[in-house]
């Protein structure tokens, strides 16, 4: 899991409040069901960005904030208490209609006339058409993703005693007695459409809210006692509402967040990952996950207090630690915006003084100016910390940096939410250790919370991956189709008989294995794609949604693990249609910038009742932050901590909304392309969206938690495309994946199920020599494309592909600040040597990579690369982050070489294919080949391999392409001997002019220079 996040924005936001396009509020209207045209998104929602965390979906949000002292007379509103408002009620006939609306436009009806809505369902004697009615509409907007919003209105209700009244006279009635109500109201399936519903969870936890209530404790017993019987009649499983009530053991009254008891206990028991066979049911599967996904980010945070602890029990207390997991700052400060400069502050809501106590007269923080965090991924927007009040941890707080501001950072400063509190109250002013985590929190927040609202009923492809039934299923859509015929490059297809295809794909520009991909992605609900490297993935991918957008109406999400990747993919995509969108804004191909959301929130005009509800929830925020501004010079900290939530929970409903416009923006469009980041952080978009068809390309890559989190019940066609051969998950604690299988994602455990797979075989990348290397002890049936023995020779070597084995020690002990890595001095001097030397030969920086298994080595080429001028530009990267690219010439550096005989990451089979399947013209290895081979048997495969191809040596051998000799290369330092790219004799070549160059041999990247005729001695270009 990558510790660094994807800062796709939600950005719809980032207007200036002023601007603001306030629509007139009048009485609600049958025409307010319609969208207002003529104004665009820019002109109705202009507003000032502020930051706030998402506890229901995990996403980080925009909220519409503005304080009283900076608000200008257009932006400062006072909303007349509700007992002095007349609220008109709205008529049943009009409710009636509206109820047959869908979810979507339901929703903006009700809550864009909330207050008349609430004032209309809340009379006395309201009638069972009037109730039927409501449970219909409760129906439909509780199976929309608004939980917060849902929420909201629940508690609403609940405080009202005539809704109980009203509710539970509704279901003391017969059914029968209602049968005619029913169809009048064309209703009929609502009472028992109750349970079923997905509103269960608001209701749920709408109960639980209201536990604090008394004087609603025993209507609320007869509601549930009501509505249980009703569920029961229904068949449907009340479990989650009757529980939601109490405590329980259950992995679901979880949160992410640590405890006290999390952070000083031993941690839970937790189950290891099913990887063969199917799980006993839904809740084993997510109790597994859960538990694993959570202990993932608790371990290292929990080892690393108690090395913190232990540290200040045989320390003194200002002695500096330096744990492996968690960085402590001592003696912080919690403020708020008033205590703190307005430049500084830049009015966020609550503040951590990281210096209070060394700032000087100027208020600047020396210390933290000389960190220059800005300049690090520390203390990033998403990063949670822990507060407490000294190293024995007996209180705690819990917070996540809500904004990340590079020049308050700079100061010592940094703004964060406070998530929840144990044992504490007065925490303002006050000197606190606060405990920041290197493990980044975001990820899984989002993919925690989406996981844990999963049930049986709405587990998405229930029966692949929770039962691992290799069923041979057709999508859902394509089962609906009567005559389901496909057309794909003037070639038809049944996509119900697969049997009846034609037997080649030879008419539609595929091989064999590509063919068997295409007909199993096209005819399969659940299908997987193998694909080792250069065999085109990629390629393929686009084929199946080529065919998919031209045979289809329905929608296609598309998600990829990188940027680079969905950028890639995406711009293949665009050859077939463009009708495309590209979510998040780390898009880096100027080819999508038209395609991006952003663009579409230029142009969209947005619906009136969707105005209408910004607007009043905007109101309510406002009226909120007056009160907080005013509570912070005469309020309590009670008060201060009950606004601070209230602020926070509009603030999600407005984000909640903001979600809703973005659905509206993308509905129509075919393809909606986004990284598994973005798809983690937006999941109330994807249950919006309803997406039928979802593609994931290097799915073998991503956690199985997190791509579940992906998926919606509307799920009915799944593609995942990877190579479970290649790079796996990445997970923050190893023993969880060794001794639980954490690292085994969805695609590879499927794999091991024989769930429905193809592989692809044809690969069009690497040289023969090179692709021998991963042949036959990786992949058995790889082949080779007529293409690849074309492959041009590497200018200035004599061998294509070579290892250059030794045995000088691997540095000992790396310092702190190369991240705990390791490293070998030898090896990057000898790689950046031969780097300079191909440079020479007018290689550029597109056509070269060095790659390392470590980000210590990493690091200390990228320092040394410094020296060499002619290398500016050249990519150094660790090869986990290399999958999916390739480069005409790799450079890899294994590092390891020592005494023990530990090789680390290089014993994974994983890892090793993946360094060496990137070049397609040629690849050089320094290491250490007698303590690979000794350590791990496929490193003694390899080195067969290598011998066969006379490319294994302690001497690396040059060629000249003037003079065609050899230069041989022992050490580093031979490489000063071809520091012009060329042998040691002299050029001699005759130029233009008619002279003979005199220079000593030189590569292409020194040009010869033209002598002037007229003089009688040659120019040298040196």
């Amino acid at each position: 899991m990558s510790s660094k996040p994807e800062e796709d924005d939600d950005d719809w936001f980032t207007k200036d409040i002023d601007d603001f396009d306030v629509p007139d509020i009048k009485k609600p209207s049958e025409g307010d069901a319609e969208a207002e045209t003529g104004t665009s998104l820019l002109e109705s929602l202009k507003i000032k960005p502020k930051q706030f965390f998402d506890d229901i979906d995990g996403n980080y949000f925009d909220p519409f904030l503005t304080t009283s002292s900076g608000a200008s007379s257009q932006t400062k509103f006072h909303l007349p208490d509700e007992r002095d408002r007349y609220v008109q009620k709205i008529p049943f006939s009009k409710l009636l209609n509206l109820s047959e609306n869908d979810g979507h436009e339901l929703f903006l009806d009700i809550y864009s006339q909330k207050d008349s809505w609430i004032r209309t369902i809340t009379q006395e004697n309201a009638g069972d058409e009037l109730m039927l009615v409501t449970m219909k509409i409760l129906q439909k907007i509780g199976s929309l993703p608004m939980f917060e919003i849902n929420e909201e209105l629940f508690l609403i209700l609940a405080k009202h005693d005539q809704f109980w009244d009203n509710l539970v006279v509704f279901f003391k009635r017969s059914t029968n007695q209602m049968e005619s109500r029913k169809k009048k109201v064309k209703a009929k399936s609502a009472v028992q459409g109750v349970g079923t519903m997905d509103m269960l969870g608001a209701v749920g936890r709408t109960l639980t809210l209201v536990r604090k209530f008394g004087a609603y404790r025993k209507k609320i017993a007869g509601f549930v006692e009501q509505l249980t019987d009703v569920l029961n009649k229904a068949n449907v499983k009340a479990d989650e509402l009757k529980q939601s009530g109490g405590a329980g053991t259950n992995c679901r009254n979880f949160t992410i967040y640590p405890t006290l008891s999390d952070l000083k206990g031993p941690g839970i028991d937790l189950k290891t990952n099913i990887v063969g066979g199917k799980f006993p049911s839904v809740e084993h599967y997510l109790e597994v996950h859960l538990n694993l996904l959570r202990e993932d980010f608790m371990i290292p945070l929990r080892e690393g207090i108690r090395h913190f602890q232990a540290h200040c029990e045989r320390s003194s207390e200002d002695e500096p630690f330096y744990g492996d997991n968690i960085r402590v700052h001592r003696c912080v400060q919690l403020l708020l915006p008033g205590s703190v400069n307005r430049r500084s502050a830049k009015e966020e809501l609550v503040i951590v003084d990281l210096d209070p106590h060394d700032r000087g007269s100027t208020g600047r923080s020396v210390r933290y100016q000389k960190l220059a965090l800005q300049n690090s991924k520390r203390l990033m927007h998403g990063s949670m910390v822990c507060l407490t009040s000294g190293p024995q941890f007996e209180d705690l707080i819990v917070a996540i940096i809500s904004h990340r501001d590079n020049e308050q950072l700079y100061n010592g400063y940094v703004c964060v939410e406070i998530i929840k509190m144990e044992n504490i109250n007065d925490i303002f002013k006050r000197d606190l250790f606060m405990i920041e985590s290197e493990i980044f929190f975001e990820p899984y927040h989002h993919v925690f919370n989406v996981l844990k609202n999963l049930r049986a009923d709405t587990f998405p492809l229930k029966s692949y991956i929770v039962d691992t039934q290799p069923q041979q299923q057709s999508p859902d859509y394509v089962s609906r189709d009567r005559r389901a015929l496909f057309t794909h490059r003037g070639q038809q297809f049944n996509a119900k008989v697969p049997s009846e295809w034609p037997e080649s794909g030879a008419p539609i520009g595929l091989n064999p294995s590509q063919y068997n991909a295409f007909k199993l992605a096209l005819t399969r609900k659940f299908a997987l794609i193998q694909g080792p490297p250069g065999t085109g993935k990629t390629f393929i991918g686009q084929e199946i949604i080529s065919a998919l957008v031209a045979n289809t109406d329905h929608q296609i999400l598309l998600i990829c693990l990188t940027n680079h990747a969905l950028d890639q993919f995406l711009c293949g995509v665009l050859n077939y249609t463009t009708s495309l969108v590209r979510m998040g804004s780390q898009s880096k191909h100027s080819t999508l910038d038209s395609y991006n959301v952003k663009q579409l929130n230029e142009d969209v005009l947005i619906d009136k009742r969707l105005r209408t509800c910004y607007y009043n929830t905007k109101q309510e925020y406002l009226k909120l932050m007056e009160e907080f501004e005013a509570l912070q010079k005469n309020g309590s900290n009670e008060q201060i901590f009950k606004c601070l939530n209230l602020l926070q929970q509009t603030s999600r409903r407005i984000h909640e909304l903001n979600q809703l416009s973005n659905y509206e923006f993308v509905k129509n469009i075919r393809v909606i392309g986004m990284t598994t980041t973005f798809a983690a952080r937006n999941h109330t978009l994807l249950q919006l969206l309803r997406t039928p068809i979802v593609l994931i390309e290097e799915a073998a890559e991503v956690l199985e938690s997190h791509l579940v989190a992906t998926l919606t019940p509307a799920t009915e066609h799944c593609i995942l495309i990877g190579d479970h051969f290649q790079l796996r998950p990445t997970t923050s604690v190893y023993a969880l994946s060794r001794q639980y299988q954490l690292d085994i994602s969805l695609f590879e455990r499927m794999i091991r199920n024989n769930v429905n797979a193809a592989c692809l075989s044809v690969q069009h990348r690497m040289r023969p020599e090179l692709a021998d290397l991963i042949r036959p002890g990786i992949y058995a049936e790889l082949t080779d494309h007529e293409m690849v023995r074309e492959r041009p020779k590497v200018r200035g070597m004599r061998r294509n592909l070579f290892f250059f084995t030794h045995n000088v020690p691997e540095d000992s002990g790396p310092s702190r600040d190369e991240e705990k890595s390791k490293r070998n001095s030898y090896e990057c001097k000898f790689l950046l040597g031969l780097c300079e030397y191909l440079v020479a030969q007018g290689y550029g920086p597109e056509d070269i990579v060095i790659l390392t298994a470590y980000n210590g080595q990493m690091l200390h080429l990228v320092q040394e690369r410094k020296g060499h001028e002619k290398l500016h530009g050249i990519r150094i990267t660790v090869v986990d982050n290399y999958q999916g690219e390739e480069a005409k010439i790799v450079l890899l550096s294994l590092v390891r070489s020592n005494d023990t005989g530990s090789i680390g990451f290089l014993a994974f089979r994983n890892r090793i294919c993946v360094a060496l399947s990137r070049a397609r013209d040629g690849l050089y290895i320094v290491g250490n080949m007698d303590l690979l081979a000794k350590a791990n048997p496929m490193w003694q495969t390899i080195r067969k391999r290598l011998e066969t191809h006379s490319a294994i040596g302690s001497v690396l051998e040059l060629m000249c392409e003037e003079h065609m000799c050899l230069v041989q290369i022992e050490q580093p330092e031979d490489f000063e001997k071809v520091s012009y790219g060329g042998c040691q004799d002299m050029c001699r070549v005759v130029k233009e002019c008619g002279h003979q160059c005199d220079s000593f041999c030189h590569g292409a990247l020194y040009p010869h220079r033209v002598c002037m005729c007229n003089q009688d001695e040659n120019v040298r270009f040196y």
